[in-house]
């Protein structure tokens, strides 16, 4: 069976978020086209497992992290057999340590790169490491960003134009039904609430936590942060001794919690600050089950899956006066809130499905395949 092996720092169970679980997404849609599938990361020990996807992760220990760039001396020692005994490999870009042993063991298999978001956080090391970007880029055979915004807004990808094409992350519907029943705890605290922002996702540097915690000084209502992360000890700290009482810290959730989250939430808020936010997955789950949006404009994907005006509101990135005066509108306006949850599942639907965009690999792995014969 033709494999194909997706390659990234990190992965389920070991971490959960949004990118994690498009690898997961684009792995199961092209297992259901008769591909095996496997993913290569780090995580705490060396071990592997297959998921209920029929997914095989395949972890080596981490040796050393630094720069959020973690290294793995097994994957080092592993890293010519792993591309020895794929078809075709697909990398999500930034990585690193993967991307430079490719260059060292001049890889020449058929090559896939899902371009997901430039490095944001450290401006120095990526001004000393974009040599080392451009050779791997120009070794791929296709490169896939997230979205047209992302292409537009990242100068080095336009000298790969003709290799270079847009898909969109999807939404799997599978992953929301059949679930058992939210935990009592959880829907007897959704009851006692006042009508509340959520936000889902790990709790990192660019995802404008601090700048939300500003603004519940200002709104009605309440919110409702999902998510472990490196930031969760200061905003717990923040919560705390700011007495944000209106401010509850949930942590980790089951997916049976976060869709219960979700539907009765009155919206769904990501207030990141740099375009480290590629996408935004918990915006395609919101827009799913049709609750309006709020984010703000970064120049990515965020404002391609949140139309402005239209499935909701899209503001200035790390002010707290703008992103609490969009949610006491939402809050208060019944009427807004109406139009934007209507258009939000039609928006889904005509952009966001697997129909709609999981093609588009399949076609991709299948032209690398024919160019190999």
């Amino acid at each position: 069976m033709t494999k194909i092996t997706h390659i990234f720092k990190t992965y389920f169970p070991e971490t959960n978020g949004g990118l994690e679980e498009a690898i997961r997404q684009i792995g199961r849609h092209a297992i259901k086209d008769g591909y095996s599938v496997d993913v290569v990361t780090v995580g705490k020990r060396s071990y592997e497992m297959t998921t209920p996807d029929g997914i095989t992760a395949k972890f080596h220990k981490c040796s050393l992290d630094r720069y959020s760039n973690p290294v793995s001396l097994s994957l080092a020692k592993q890293f010519r057999t792993i591309c020895k005994t794929t078809d075709i490999l697909h990398y999500h870009f930034t990585w690193p340590t993967a991307e430079l042993l490719t260059l060292l063991h001049q890889v020449k298999k058929p090559t896939v790169v899902t371009f997901h978001c430039d490095i944001h956080k450290n401006r120095l090391l990526k001004t000393l490491y974009l040599p080392v970007i451009k050779r791997f880029l120009n070794r791929a055979d296709r490169i896939c960003v997230t979205s047209k915004n992302l292409f537009k807004n990242t100068p080095y990808l336009h000298g790969f134009k003709d290799k270079t094409e847009e898909i969109c992350l999807w939404f799997d519907e599978n992953r929301f039904a059949d679930l058992p029943c939210p935990d009592v705890h959880m829907t007897e605290f959704t009851s006692t609430i006042k009508p509340y922002a959520l936000f889902v996702g790990v709790l990192r540097w660019y995802k404008g936590l601090d700048t939300l915690l500003d603004a519940s000084k200002k709104f009605e209502g309440d919110i409702v942060i999902v998510g472990k992360g490196p930031l969760y000890d200061h905003l717990k700290t923040r919560i705390e001794k700011e007495k944000l009482t209106n401010v509850h810290l949930k942590g980790f959730q089951s997916d049976s919690n976060l869709k219960l989250l979700i539907q009765r939430s009155r919206f769904i808020v990501l207030p990141s600050i740099a375009a480290a936010e590629a996408f935004g997955q918990i915006l395609l789950e919101g827009l799913y089950f049709s609750t309006p949006l709020i984010s703000t404009e970064l120049g990515t994907g965020t404002s391609l899956v949140n139309r402005h005006n239209h499935t909701g509101l899209v503001v200035k990135p790390e002010c707290s006066r703008s992103l609490s005066s969009a949610m006491n509108r939402i809050l208060n306006d019944n009427n807004l809130y109406e139009r934007f949850a209507a258009n939000g599942f039609r928006h889904y639907q005509a952009n966001f499905t697997e129909t709609a965009q999981g093609y588009k690999y399949s076609r991709i792995y299948r032209s690398l395949l024919k160019n190999q014969i």
